[in-house]
């Protein structure tokens, strides 16, 4: 019985290392070459107070051809948008978007950054908890 378990491993191991393709014939899937963004401020699952205005910092990244636009969501719902001033579109684009927190409990925040031909950026998210006025 152990010679045979023996027997068994040593078979599959030699198949493991077996490589039946052609060399070369497994062509990986290219990584998307899409804009890049993130949400510098406020943190992951921050909670602020219900009638608070604050800002989203945001960065977005595109060596070429550039970042044209980038667009701020609420739990789905577009917020806010910003382009750059000084050009139709720039490799790094740096914006301060505002919302006045409302709706008590947790809210989805997501930032999309836009090429000039339209291609976007996968989304960057967090999560904000609004609480409460202490009274």
């Amino acid at each position: 019985m152990f010679i045979r378990i023996i027997s068994l491993l040593i078979s599959l191991s030699l198949l493991a290392g077996c490589n039946l393709g052609e060399p070369g014939s497994i062509t990986p899937m290219p990584t998307p070459d899409i804009p890049q963004v993130e949400i510098l401020a406020p943190q992951n699952n921050q909670q602020v107070v219900v009638g608070t205005e604050f800002d989203f910092d945001i960065v977005a990244r595109d060596s070429n051809p550039g970042i044209a636009n980038v667009e701020l969501y609420i739990d789905e719902v577009l917020i806010n948008d910003a382009s750059p001033i000084e050009s139709s579109s720039v490799d790094v684009f740096r914006t301060s978007m505002n919302w006045l927190a409302s709706g008590i409990g947790l809210h989805i925040v997501e930032v999309i950054a836009y090429r000039p031909d339209g291609q976007q950026s996968d989304p960057a998210q967090i999560t904000i908890e609004v609480v409460p006025r202490d009274e």
